[in-house]
Parts: structure tokens; sequence; C-alpha cells
């Protein structure tokens, strides 16, 4: 779990139906930004940019798949498990639960980390 510094930028992140459509199918199955792209109904572009900005917070993970032909194809998939928002006399906290990978947990195990 981790706390989100900026729970404003990330309210308004989950707030754009594209990032959401693109959390939603990533979780399913890892996906090309073709694919996100065609179930979203954006551009690629638009995709790539809220890739980016998922990243940013550690939501979803590239993959790179090595392709016969030379060309690398990257896969996307979703690392949120849960979001939890609280409110304090602060204001609001936002908790972000990651889920991991069984590969990761492996190398947390063997690094003792």
């Amino acid at each position: 779990m981790s706390d989100v510094r900026d729970p404003e930028a990330l309210a308004d992140l989950l707030g754009d139906e594209c990032a959401r459509t693109i959390l939603v199918e990533a979780k399913k199955e890892p996906c090309s930004a073709a694919e996100l792209s065609d179930c979203a109904g954006v551009s690629e572009p638009t995709v790539y940019r809220r890739l980016e900005r998922l990243r940013e917070y550690d939501l979803v993970t590239e993959d790179i798949q090595p392709v016969t032909d030379g060309k690398n194809y990257k896969l996307y998939r979703t690392e949120l498990d849960s979001i939890e928002l609280d409110l304090s006399e602060d204001g609001f906290e936002i908790t972000v639960s990651r889920r991991d990978r069984m590969v990761d947990r492996f190398t947390q195990f063997v690094e003792g980390t």
C-alpha cells in the first residue's frame, strides 16, 4: 500500500473515462495500446497519454514481449488492487493498494526485502 501525495490529481485521473477503461481492461488481461484504444473508443495517442499518467502512480506496468520480426511488442497490465479514500480534518487522503505479481514476490523473498 502507498499513500498518494496529490489526491486531487489522482481523483482527476480516475474521473477520466478513458483511464478507467484502461484500468478495467488491463486488469482482465495484459493489453496492447491498440487493444486499449479499441476498448476505450479513443485514439492510440490518447491511450498513450493516459497510460503515462497511470504509470506515474504505478497503477499500470508495461511488459515488453519480443516478437520474431525483431520489433518489441508492449503489453500493459493493471497493478491497482484497490483505492481507499479517507476524509480527515486535514482533508482527503487516498491509499492505493497494488497487486504484487508472483515474480515480484519471489524477488522480494530471495532478496530478503
